[in-house]
């Protein structure tokens, strides 16, 4: 409200947020914004650093056919072809051609971004073996892919990661509390609010429910309001469907949920392999060219979808689906921001 020069809102206004779905609210906590430290790195760095992540932890390199069949960085602007610049990653075959659709620029967010895509293809490879038949040649669970490139994504923004890779430099003196803001904000709270909340109740309605299509667009702004805070820049009447600018309501529906609990799931595995194998702290360790920490990770990818992902899960870490890992990660945050906001009205109904 101050930056924009407005009244403090109930409700979040949409185009504040700096996101189309305010599915995540990158950019707001200055303090934690590392861009500049990508400037002057080539696209080729970053994919090549992520597919190092891996083979530090004892992974083999990817296939060439990887890097022959991949479309990895963006188009030339004067370029006649046009792609979707949605970062995916696929087991063509089911056996060694993996390949990635991205548009990898020098930035924090495709620095992530590029390890998490890589996940996808180091659990494809890991499930890749005669002892997993084809039809559970997938994760566990449809979260547990998620989980996996979200956990690898974790690893990649802790500072010490940063540090190992040259990112930042040794001396980078991190504000612990804005890392943990951006965390929280740019890639874990509100998205549960809208992996969980705004899109699976929207596609019930639309698919169980039958819910009019002259409804459509107020229904979704209504989960957006009671769900996430958040009200439109200006009012949206039902010529529009602001929810089919989602890639996913159009190619991958009811997929969504997986995405809440894959972000449940990533602490939980950060939360095992920061305190029980690194013996460092969850909010800043480094998983890098730990060979321990690999072995550990590719005992559950190896398995495929060959058991149930409950069972996985309990071996793995000896917990059942739980979001302690994730409230002990932002333990910390958490007093700070209650202490910050004592004397606020909390909430926006």
């Amino acid at each position: 409200a101050e930056k924009y020069h407005q009244p403090v809102p109930r409700k979040i206004p949409a185009h504040w947020i700096n996101n189309r779905w305010a599915q995540e609210w990158p950019g707001l906590v200055e303090a934690a914004n590392i861009d500049k430290y990508f400037e002057g790195r080539k696209p080729e760095w970053i994919i090549k650093t992520a597919e190092q992540f891996y083979t530090g932890l004892g992974f083999a390199s990817l296939p060439q056919s990887f890097w022959e069949k991949s479309d990895l960085y963006p188009v030339p602007p004067d370029s006649k072809r046009k792609k979707n610049t949605h970062a995916s990653c696929w087991h063509i075959d089911l056996e060694n051609d993996i390949r990635s659709l991205q548009s990898i620029e020098p930035n924090a967010r495709w620095f992530f971004t590029a390890h998490h895509e890589l996940g996808h293809g180091y659990y494809f490879k890991a499930y890749t073996r005669p002892e997993v038949p084809y039809l559970l040649r997938l994760g566990a669970a449809p979260g547990f892919h998620e989980g996996v490139g979200e956990l690898i994504a974790l690893a990649s923004s802790q500072v010490p990661y940063l540090q190992s890779r040259g990112v930042l430099p040794l001396e980078f003196d991190a504000d612990k509390t804005a890392f943990l803001l951006d965390d929280a904000l740019a890639r874990s709270i509100p998205f549960i609010y809208f992996s969980c909340g705004v899109m699976p109740h929207w596609e019930a309605d639309i698919y169980a429910h039958n819910l009019p299509p002259d409804q459509w667009n107020a229904g979704w702004w209504k989960y957006v309001s009671d769900f996430q805070g958040i009200e439109p820049p200006s009012p949206r009447s039902e010529e529009f469907c602001d929810a089919a600018t989602k890639t996913h309501i159009n190619d991958n529906p009811a997929y969504y949920y997986n995405y809440a609990f894959a972000t449940v799931f990533k602490f939980q595995l950060h939360d095992y392999i920061a305190r029980k194998i690194l013996h460092q702290p969850p909010q800043s360790c480094n998983y890098a060219d730990n060979k321990e920490v690999g072995a550990w990770l590719n005992n559950i990818l190896k398995k495929g979808g060959t058991e149930d992902w409950r069972k996985v899960l309990k071996e793995a870490t000896g917990e059942d689906i739980s979001t302690r890992a994730m409230m002990d990660y932002f333990k910390p945050l958490m007093s700070w921001l209650e202490e910050q906001n004592k004397g606020r009205q909390i909430g926006w109904e």
